[in-house]
């Protein structure tokens, strides 16, 4: 699955996100073996084999909706870098032959198949993304009816499981709700009624939006299935950056009126001219920019190795030129003496590359992975030929 399209098939991109995306689940049965072999039972052996990795909190045991507490299942031993508490496997099978469920967190880097899949998301949905396993047994389930605080993608590998969605919704949630045995009484309440039940087989896709109910209960002896957290920016990102744009004039930095006098009219005056401040500044192309450049900011997470490759450095040393990146009203350019070179939306990398007497372009790379690499060399390129840069002999 190297890319989205291939991912939902046979639905499309476009129907998913005109129709399904943060409106209403979608269950995409198997089709033609292209979501098969996500992850085996044989892989799943090997990856839990990894016994040295798996500590408490990343791997978790749960019964009929209560987590069964760690130090039942794992031991503290010592390691050079001290005490550490370990998962047991020998307790740990023991609890699955007494139809516990296995959850296995953040798995997304552990194989191939994963790491790709969790890279299409990220990419089709500008999200962060991690993904857990789910081990469940017949007649079992690991969780009470819920809400998540993104958006699911379970990917179903091995047995079956149902899943039942419900009609209540949580309105665009930040965060779950905690576990407790009062809160559960009352998201049992908001629930509502059964939307539908799901049976899930190998190479089956549920998307669920954030917020829908759901539940799943395994209904095979043993059931396997991959959930993909995706989390996408909210308009939260948008505080900070407005602080910062926002004090660059003089009227954020001016004292508030005192509400005590005049009956609180010049405070009302002032929030007023400020909001339109505020306006104005969001709707500028810099500053939708400066937003997109974050919400980018998520990409190389999911970067791999290629051992023994490692590829050569490409250096290039710094002139001591006069040059400095600033914004103009139609975005950032670099100020050289030769005049004014538009960076389109470059100017954090020109001005790392200012800032250093030398760096490489494996360097730059690593530095702002949400930047295209073809972008950053033609950058490099721009400011050779401007003489700020040179390759290093």
């Amino acid at each position: 699955m190297d890319n989205f399209a291939a991912l939902l098939a046979p639905v499309t991109s476009e129907t998913f996100f005109a129709d399904y995306y943060g409106k209403t689940p979608l269950h995409i049965p198997a089709a033609g073996g292209t979501r098969q072999g996500l992850l085996t039972w044989d892989r799943l052996n090997e990856i839990l084999s990894v016994s040295t990795a798996w500590t408490e909190p990343r791997l978790k045991l749960f019964i009929e909706g209560r987590r069964i507490g760690p130090e039942h299942y794992c031991d503290t031993v010592n390691t050079l870098d001290g005490e550490m508490r370990r998962v047991n496997p020998r307790k740990v099978r023991t609890f699955l032959s007494m139809g516990a469920s296995l959850v296995a967190n953040a798995v997304e880097t552990l194989t191939p198949e994963l790491r790709r899949t969790a890279g299409v998301l990220e990419q089709a949905l500008l999200g962060l993304t991690s993904a857990n396993i789910y081990c469940s047994f017949g007649g079992r389930r690991a969780f009470n009816s819920h809400y998540d605080s993104h958006e699911v993608f379970a990917f179903h590998t091995e047995g079956e499981k149902v899943w039942r969605i419900y009609e209540g919704r949580a309105d665009n949630p930040i965060a779950g709700p905690p576990d407790h045995p009062e809160v559960q009484q009352q998201l049992d309440r908001q629930k509502g009624r059964l939307l539908r039940e799901v049976t899930m087989r190998p190479g089956d896709l549920l998307y669920i939006p954030r917020g829908q109910f759901h539940d799943a209960l395994a209904s095979s002896q043993a059931s396997l299935h991959v959930t993909f957290s995706v989390e996408p920016r909210t308009a939260r990102i948008l505080f900070r950056l407005l602080e910062q744009e926002a004090m660059n004039d003089s009227a954020f930095r001016a004292w508030l009126p005192n509400p005590a006098q005049d009956g609180g009219a010049a405070l009302a005056q002032r929030l007023a001219d400020l909001a339109d401040r505020l306006k104005a500044i969001a709707t500028t192309r810099v500053f939708q920019g400066e937003v997109a450049d974050l919400q980018r900011s998520i990409f190389g997470e999911l970067s791999e190795y290629a051992l023994p490759a490692v590829g050569p450095l490409e250096a290039f040393e710094v002139a001591p030129r006069p040059a400095e990146v600033v914004r103009h009203a139609d975005g950032w350019v670099l100020r050289t003496q030769a005049g004014l070179m538009p960076l389109d939306g470059l100017h954090k990398p020109a001005a790392w590359i200012l800032g250093r007497p030398a760096f490489t372009l494996q360097e730059l790379a690593a530095w702002f992975p949400q930047a295209e690499e073809t972008a950053l060399r033609g950058l490099v390129e721009r400011m050779g030929r401007a003489g700020l840069v040179a390759p290093r002999r």
